[in-house]
């Protein structure tokens, strides 16, 4: 039987894995700045990751550039992330664009109170392992 720490460490790899997926299909994911950006490269997530902070432009300038069907918004995990997300999908629906904000809010759920920030992922994950293997 998995430990309720096993079944996070799944539940959250998978829904790594998803994101990867998307990724690998050229589905841009929408990030707040750069150290989301090279913490989803430490995951292993490459594609086209878009920084919505970091960029010059006005945040509605930016999503104006976006010409997918599809996008994955993978914001903070914080109060203010969640009302960034919420502009974000908002936006991006209006344009006709399909904002998927599934899979931050599955990561979020799982890592609630735990993380604050997609940053912070990869040494969670790695914390998550090392108390893993302690458990052994």
């Amino acid at each position: 039987m998995l430990t309720s720490l096993e079944r996070k460490y799944e539940a959250l790899n998978e829904s790594l894995v998803k994101l990867a997926k998307k990724a690998d299909e050229g589905v841009p994911i929408l990030v707040e700045g750069t150290k989301d950006l090279v913490a989803l490269e430490r995951l292993g997530i490459r594609g086209k990751i878009i920084c919505v902070k970091n960029s010059n432009k006005v945040l509605v300038d930016l999503l104006d550039t976006i010409k997918d069907k599809e996008t994955v918004v993978l914001v903070d995990f914080d109060r203010t992330g969640e009302r960034l997300a919420e502009r974000i999908v908002t936006y991006l629906q209006r344009k006709g664009v399909n904002a998927n904000s599934g899979l931050w809010k599955r990561i979020g759920l799982l890592v609630k109170h735990d993380v604050k920030d997609v940053e912070g992922l990869p040494s969670y994950l790695e914390k998550i392992k090392e108390n893993l293997k302690k458990q052994l």
